[in-house]
């Protein structure tokens, strides 16, 4: 019997040293939100725990990003990412084999424990300064105009009826930035609770293929803030207008990662509606709606009740 292709991927990629010759395989269905990746958790022998993870994806360009920014960040030795084993074709699609990450997924409680928001805030500010001038000179930092980002948010179902409030309001966060001569840093794009795992104090940060869409700061940090408010039951982030825990968390998070980059938390506080905008603009081309119409559910609650967002962070 042919062995199926994730196997004849494997064995073709597996460290030599490893002398094994029996594994298991377990597809994620948690990273298939639109069909264009598959990943498998690969068990060696009779082993409990996987020791690697088979990432797949169909669009070539998308797997040879990953595959660079992952090369660069262990040339740089950060630690926030699975190592990269090897990569081959399979079948149709292009796929790299990763050593398991160690680390666990954790609730909301941990996350917004200081502990976790200092080691999350820090460890992003590191390495989105440190690959600042690499990712620059490699990835296109130019970012849609304005009139494009209400496109998309309009084509995701937002902004009816403010679109002069919106385009003024994005305007104002780029303006915020320009003036603030705030760095060009490149973002993970995709930095929920779901991609991060947390290892005894250290941050474990999974699915690089989208780093460096977007270049403006604070993206991945309120991307993370929504993601957890999201994991507390509150899917339109409603607790950010008002105090309680998540608010809490998410001031402490900006204002750690903003010094972390050298501004200020109020300009946080001021380009939550362009990263919104931009991770909406984004989702909407690689086919996450679901995760988009709950964007644009936050951003119009935003242009509502601006004054109430996050008040904390004004002072």
């Amino acid at each position: 019997m042919t062995p199926p292709s994730w196997l004849q991927t494997v064995q073709r990629l597996v460290p030599g040293e490893s002398g094994l010759d029996s594994f298991r395989a377990w597809a994620l269905s948690r990273a298939l939100p639109y069909p264009r990746s598959v990943s498998f958790q690969i068990f060696a022998g009779d082993a409990a725990e996987p020791r690697w993870i088979l990432r797949c994806h169909r669009d070539g360009s998308v797997a040879a990003r990953e595959v660079m920014v992952l090369e660069e960040m262990h040339r740089r030795g950060y630690r926030v990412q699975p190592e990269l084993i090897g990569c081959a074709p399979c079948e149709d699609m292009h796929a790299q084999l990763l050593r398991f990450c160690k680390g666990r997924h954790a609730k909301p409680g941990l996350w917004r424990s200081p502990e976790a928001l200092n080691a999350l805030s820090s460890t992003l500010a590191e390495w989105q300064t440190g690959l600042a001038e690499w990712a620059q000179a490699r990835f296109d930092s130019g970012a849609p105009h304005s009139a494009q980002l209400c496109s998309a948010i309009e084509r995701a179902g937002g902004g009816r009826g403010t679109e002069g409030q919106l385009v003024r309001t994005l305007d104002d966060a780029r303006e915020c930035l320009a003036r603030a001569k705030a760095p060009a840093v490149p973002q993970h794009g995709d930095c929920c609770t779901a991609n991060l795992l947390w290892d005894h104090g250290a941050i474990r940060m999974l699915d690089w293929e989208h780093f460096g869409f977007a270049f403006e700061p604070f993206l991945d940090i309120w991307m993370f803030v929504l993601s957890l408010c999201e994991d507390s039951g509150d899917l339109n982030a409603a607790s950010l207008f008002v105090s309680g825990p998540n608010a809490t968390a998410a001031d402490y998070a900006v204002r750690r990662y903003a010094d972390g980059v050298g501004l200020t938390a109020g300009i946080g506080r001021q380009v939550f509606p362009l990263a919104l905008a931009r991770l909406i603009h984004f989702n909407v081309a690689i086919g996450r709606m679901e995760a988009t119409r709950r964007m644009v559910r936050i951003l119009d609650a935003y242009l509502a009740d601006t004054p109430s967002f996050m008040r904390r962070l004004q002072s």
